[in-house]
């Protein structure tokens, strides 16, 4: 199937790159994360990232599992990763960030931006080597009538990738969006298409005594050749705005996500003893089915003139998402193994069993209120009525239980200017927020976890200068915590808070320096009868006490532009499980701070009158090994030192 997708690619190319003038808009050469970033709390262009935060992790949580993405600011609920050929940006919106969004969300939102309207025709082509020899191979298409009333976006791509491990995972995709305009009115179809031929499993290590496991070298092969699993993902959907009249417009869009996981495995090691003896085993899934149709719409009044205006919002969103999960096989092989060296067992013969579906619906009903008095500040009011309903269908014992929650939740923000460059702000928001699903080692796992209502209060001032802005902020999170029970399943067991302060540091200095540098300090704590009975932790499992990113570009006038670049990164010292290590002591197991060093070269040049550009980076240049904590008692092994490259060009 790779053989055939490369040559479908590169025939693709070549007849569009024969279509195309080269007189085209500059796209991915171009592109650069550390310049794009308006702050330090987490910007995604293309490949590249900065800031402290991601979708996966802000303030110590995951607004993705949190529920809270958007398209185009349209509600989202994704299944699988967007494709990268869709976006153009994705940003992490909290704070000064969130201030005048609308129904603004706990845990913070990621905001994919998709590629816009092309002023040109064009096509962009690039080659990634990746960490550990892998690669992805990329095409982008940019097709735009005189008239700038029809637009088609698209693109190819294929990836290798490669892990630490010595796992890897074999994926391509398409994607295709046609952007409509006529009277006001924009319309934007699209479909992604992904799969995944080969998708072998990261090696957990499960740890329930007072140690930590030592790092095996990298690229040693602690997976089973045999257990590949194989997906196929999708999404489609459509945006669209509209300006009804001078004052009044829509936004809206209607989405599906999903796929078909056709094989899924887990290859877990339960660590015994400080010198790394195991018990290894693989649990295989069977054929499950994930997919969730999810939209929104909202419907603005913009009223007032000159300094002073307003803005009214109603809308309505909604979801209706299927989990299939359980069934599993689990092949708990005989004798013990020593967690680093390789330990390659034969094939079982499956025997799945039932498998569970679950089933959430819900909706929203929104009622917003903006004002902005120019050099004054703004207020920024939500409320939505919240309706969920949720089923759960064991497959095993036949019985379905169901859970429901009807909920006022609200967002409140007032920001205030002290003068031309200094602002506050303070907020409030409360939300219906997913959990997420149970973690591969737990007794129910993969199943969908229920919403739960999370609480946020923050604050910030930001200074702006000429070239760039400082940013500090105060927040406190609290919602339910999540971890193992007495059977071993992934259920709520108390509370939990995060309570913190975050500082970004992002501008221009001069002409050749460029700044994105962030951090993060918290305190992160478990509260609720489980701790007062010493079953379970003051620290929350994996959540770092503190973070920081500094992302640092300098052009030259070497080569007419060449530019170094850094990046320097720590991670705080985090908790592995949420049981205490000993009964009364309160002492859990902690994965120690690390701090990394990237450096890089990075060049735009052209190749006649086409722009081009080359990143090299050296990613942990002195090796620092370290674990990832995945889920309460589950570690998977941090990258060490590797090498990446990027080539771009735009015809």
């Amino acid at each position: 199937m790779r053989s055939t997708f490369c040559k479908t690619a590169k025939a693709l190319l070549y007849l569009t790159v024969m279509a195309i003038p080269a007189s085209a808009q500059a796209q991915r050469a171009s592109e650069n994360a550390v310049n794009n970033a308006d702050d330090a709390f987490g910007t995604t262009v293309g490949l590249e990232t900065s800031g402290i935060y991601s979708e996966f992790d802000t303030r110590g949580f995951s607004p993705v599992k949190a529920g809270n993405v958007r398209i185009e600011g349209v509600y989202f609920d994704p299944v699988g990763v967007l494709s990268g050929r869709l976006r153009q940006s994705t940003a992490i919106r909290i704070g000064f960030a969130a201030e005048d969004y609308p129904f603004q969300a706990p845990t913070g939102i990621v905001d994919h931006k998709f590629r816009p309207f092309p002023t040109k025709n064009g096509i962009s082509v690039a080659e990634n080597l990746m960490a550990y020899g892998g690669t992805i191979s990329e095409m982008d298409l940019r097709l735009r009538n005189k008239q700038g009333s029809l637009a088609f976006t698209g693109g190819i791509a294929y990836a290798d990738n490669r892990f630490v491990d010595g796992g890897y995972m074999h994926s391509g995709g398409w994607t295709a969006r046609v952007i409509a305009r006529t009277g006001g009115v924009e319309i934007a179809p699209w479909i992604a298409h992904g799969y995944f031929t080969a998708q072998f499993p990261r090696s957990i290590a499960v740890v329930t005594g007072d140690f930590l496991p030592k790092s095996p070298p990298a690229r040693t092969t602690l997976v089973q050749r045999w257990a590949k699993g194989k997906q196929d993902n999708g999404s489609y959907g459509s945006t669209i705005k509209a300006a009804i009249s001078n004052a009044l417009s829509l936004r809206g869009g209607l989405f599906w996500a999903g796929g078909i996981r056709d094989r899924n495995y887990s290859e877990i090691y339960t660590l015994l003893s400080a010198d790394g003896t195991a018990r290894h085993r693989v649990i295989a899934d069977p054929e499950h089915d994930l997919h969730s149709t999810s939209g929104e719409a909202q419907l603005a009044l913009r009223l007032g003139k000159g300094k002073l205006s307003h803005r009214l919002i109603a809308g309505f969103r909604g979801r209706n998402r299927h989990t299939d999960s359980g069934g599993s096989h689990v092949e708990s092989f005989a004798g013990t193994t020593v967690f680093g060296t390789p330990d390659p067992r034969p094939e079982p013969v499956y025997a799945f069993g039932p498998v569970n579906r679950g089933k959430v619906v819900q909706t929203a009903m929104m009622l917003g209120y903006t004002g902005k008095l120019e050099s004054v500040g703004l207020i920024n009011l939500g409320v939505q009525k919240g309706r969920y309903r949720a089923s759960y269908h064991d497959g095993r014992t036949g019985l379905v239980s169901h859970s429901r929650d009807d909920a006022w939740l609200y967002n409140a923000t007032l920001g205030i200017d002290l003068g031309e460059h200094v602002a506050l702000y303070i907020g409030t928001q409360k939300g219906l927020e997913d959990s997420g699903t149970a973690p591969e080692n737990a007794a129910n796992r993969n199943e969908q976890l229920p919403a739960t209502r999370t609480t946020q209060y923050d604050g910030g001032v930001r200074w702006k200068f000429d070239g760039g802005q400082l940013v500090v902020n105060a927040f406190q999170i609290t919602k339910p915590y999540f971890s193992f029970d007495a059977g071993g399943a992934f259920t709520q067991v108390a509370n939990v808070r995060h309570r913190g302060v975050e500082a970004s540091l992002s501008g221009h200095f001069g002409k050749r320096f460029n700044l994105v540098a962030g951090g993060m300090l918290m305190q992160p704590e478990v509260t609720g009868p489980g701790v007062a009975l010493g079953l379970v932790g003051k620290k929350p499992a994996g959540a770092p006490n503190a973070f920081a990113r500094v992302d640092a570009n300098y052009r030259t006038d070497i080569f007419g532009g060449l530019t170094p670049t850094a990046s320097l990164n720590y991670t705080g010292e985090r908790a592995v499980g949420a049981r205490p290590l000993a009964a009364g002591s309160g002492r859990q197991l902690m994965v120690p701070g690390v701090a990394t060093l990237d450096l890089g070269l990075r060049q735009q040049f052209r190749i006649g009158k086409i722009p081009a550009s080359m990143r090299a980076v050296m990613l942990n240049i002195f090796d620092k090994r370290g674990w990832k904590v995945a889920g309460p008692n589950a570690l998977l092994l941090d990258d060490g030192r590797r090498f990446t490259m990027s080539l771009a060009a735009d015809f």
